[in-house]
């Protein structure tokens, strides 16, 4: 790792890419060179991975609620590069964190979701929530896919809330604690599949 000069300090993003997914660092590299969106997160990544570096290596001692923001912050840019890498979230376009809205045309077809999603290496299920109905802290060891067919849904994950509308694609990371609510006033349709 190179040392700055005049200084003891060394520079190394300690999290990186090519270090965290090793079997994906020539993706990383092909999708540096062909999309915006993704050079433009994994600058942003870089930019917060450094910023953490520097707090744990106490060059800088801010907060530890700061600090805390940027470890999540990091965990969240981390998953949405990865599905990116990995084909599951597309890296050509600008997407809301991890939805990509009016990804399906409405009104919602379930057999276009379904060869979609299987195209993409995941299964499809349908699934209905009466209104009010919330599904709490899941955790599973596979990514996944979730879309509204009629209604609106709520998904909760890295402290943050998306509002799911007909159409719209939340990608869902593995590993990651989420929980779903039915807000809307009438029977919510959504299709959710694993990979």
């Amino acid at each position: 790792m190179p040392a700055v000069p005049g200084s003891s300090v060394r520079l190394e993003h300690h999290r990186d890419l090519a270090r965290e997914f090793p079997e994906l660092k020539a993706r990383v590299h092909e999708l540096k060179l062909e999309s915006a969106a993704f050079r433009h997160l994994y600058a942003e990544y870089q930019a917060v991975d450094n910023e953490i570096y520097r707090i744990e290596q106490e060059i800088e001692t801010p907060s530890e609620d700061y600090t805390e923001d940027l470890k999540r912050r990091r965990v969240q840019l981390k998953d949405r590069l990865h599905g990116m890498l990995t084909g599951r979230i597309p890296a050509t376009v600008e997407t809301d964190e991890f939805v990509v809205r009016h990804k399906f045309a409405r009104p919602v077809d379930p057999a276009t979701v379904t060869r979609s999603w299987i195209r993409r290496g995941f299964s499809c299920r349908a699934f209905t929530d009466p209104p009010g109905q919330r599904w709490c802290d899941f955790v599973h060891d596979t990514d996944e896919l979730v879309t509204v067919i009629d209604g609106r849904l709520e998904v909760s994950m890295h402290g943050e809330n998306w509002l799911l509308e007909p159409g719209d694609e939340l990608y869902i990371p593995r590993g990651v604690s989420h929980t779903v609510h039915n807000p809307h006033h009438a029977t919510t349709r959504w299709l959710y599949g694993y990979d």
